[in-house]
């Protein structure tokens, strides 16, 4: 069983992450993740103006690249090239108007276009010490 990555970034949806953002409600400005109005402390005008919005889990791809070889120190993984296994990192424009850094998974990089339709899904993580962490990801659309 793997745990959240972290809480109140997203929530499962069947096979879908539906990812936790925010909308200003006087300019409109969506961001991801979402603003937390308790960060605000003492400005009730700023709490006031942020409600909690459900992102789209549909979109298109911006831009990517791949990690081709493990991070540097402190990345705690093994680094040895037998086990690291490259990644495909980029980021998902949403109907809201917010890019999106993510992964992005079940692909080929070779198969990516820039613009091609994505959809958000979850995928887990490993740690050095062997937990397993629920996060999200986007991959192409059927």
């Amino acid at each position: 069983m793997s745990t959240l990555i972290t809480e109140g970034l997203f929530r499962v949806d069947g096979d879908r992450a539906v990812l936790f953002g925010s909308r200003r409600r006087s300019t409109g400005v969506v961001k991801f993740p979402a603003e937390r109005p308790e960060l605000f402390d003492g400005a009730p005008d700023i709490q006031a103006d942020i409600e909690p919005l459900e992102l789209s889990t549909e979109g298109s791809l911006y831009t990517y690249t791949t990690q081709e070889f493990a991070p540097p120190l402190p990345y705690k993984g093994d680094r040895s090239p037998e086990v690291f296994q490259p990644y495909v990192v980029g980021f998902v424009e949403l109907a809201e108007g917010v890019l999106v850094e993510t992964l992005i998974v079940d692909v080929n990089p070779a198969d990516l276009r820039i613009g091609q339709p994505l959809v958000s899904t979850t995928t887990t993580l490993q740690t050095a010490d062997g937990q397993s962490l629920l996060t999200f990801g986007f991959r192409p659309a059927d």
